[in-house]
């Protein structure tokens, strides 16, 4: 019988989740940008409103402006902003990715 409570539950997806996103920012270093997305939209679906979403979020929006998918990437860096207002990266990135779009 599994007797983890839904706080360690929720440690485990916290600790799996900034895994995937350390998968996803040596995928970006190494300019794997679709592999980079699929690492942060798993790290999402394991933390989606967790402490580190939000950068999650922006993680997969730089991705998906690499991969010139800049409708995807104004959706995630929003997403990033309305959990962590001041979290410039994701401002940035919205910025970027509506400059782009066309």
């Amino acid at each position: 019988t599994n007797t983890n409570t839904n706080n360690t539950n929720g440690d485990t997806n916290l600790k799996e989740s900034d895994h995937h996103k350390s998968i996803g920012n040596r995928h970006m270093a190494q300019k794997d940008y679709q592999a980079a997305y699929e690492s942060s939209s798993t790290a999402i679906s394991l933390s989606p409103l967790g402490p580190s979403s939000h950068i999650y979020l922006s993680n997969r929006a730089a991705a998906s402006l690499s991969l010139k998918r800049y409708s995807a990437a104004s959706v995630d860096a929003r997403r990033a902003i309305t959990l962590a207002p001041t979290f410039g990266k994701a401002h940035a990135r919205l910025g970027q990715s509506l400059y782009f779009c066309k």
